[in-house]
């Protein structure tokens, strides 16, 4: 806004004072819009979505790989079986291990009964205290191999060779089952406690479940399962 002379003689001191006090008011406010401005619109980062690891499907390759890491030429895949191998956490540490079932091959009887073999042969219908001394692979014997996984790899790892080789334990309608899944079927029954995933089958006509459990796998019949009884603790007199 501009005065003219004869406007601004007009006014009396107060009034004066007052324009002139309202015009710089004025000012300030059309600077400030001009120097301040809306700030953009910028969207808060999103947070990364964490990926679990996906169960890749074993492939014939890679599980005969696994068997000469353990066995050498020592086992061959039983391919009469279906399934022939499958998966699953049987041990209950997080990481995924390979079962297979297998014979001995052509001519390697010998070794498969060898003194000291890097895995560990197993009946589990038998106690612990009676399979050691006796166990041993019979020609053309089907049994079960299940190779602990290890590392980032399971039981691809090269370094994967902790492995139970199971007599009797090779049956019909082989299914694997978590251990949740597990529970919820058989509420209100005495169970076992298994570590990890169960191999539910048909053994010798025989509905149950391999499970590992205290560094061993077992059977689970639950016509005849009982827990064992707690251990009662003795106190001498002093």
């Amino acid at each position: 806004m501009i005065l003219s002379r004869d406007r601004v003689r007009a006014l009396t001191p107060f009034t004066l004072l007052l324009t002139v006090c309202l015009l710089t008011c004025s000012c300030s406010k059309a600077n400030n819009a001009l120097v301040e401005s809306t700030p953009a619109y910028q969207p808060s980062p999103t947070s990364a979505q964490l990926k679990m690891p996906s169960v890749v499907a074993a492939k014939l390759p890679e599980v005969q790989e696994a068997l000469r890491r353990v066995f050498k030429d020592s086992a061959v895949i039983d391919t009469a079986s279906n399934p022939s191998f499958f998966t699953g956490d049987f041990n209950g540490d997080a990481s995924q291990d390979l079962a297979v079932v297998v014979k001995p091959a052509q001519g390697k009887l010998a070794d498969m009964n060898e003194e000291y073999p890097a895995w560990l042969l197993r009946d589990p219908f038998l106690s612990e205290r009676s399979e050691r001394p006796s166990l041993s692979v019979e020609e053309r014997e089907v049994l079960l191999a299940i190779i602990h996984g290890y590392g980032d790899n399971d039981w691809r790892d090269s370094q994967a060779t902790q492995t139970f080789l199971l007599k009797n334990s090779v049956g019909n309608n082989i299914t694997v089952q978590s251990t949740k899944d597990f529970l919820n079927a058989h509420s209100g029954r005495k169970l076992p406690r298994p570590q990890g995933d169960l191999i539910s089958e048909t053994v010798r006509g025989t509905s149950g479940y391999l499970y590992y459990a205290s560094s061993n796998y077992a059977w689970y019949d639950p016509k005849t399962f009982k827990p064992k009884s707690a251990v009662s603790m003795v106190h001498g007199s002093r």
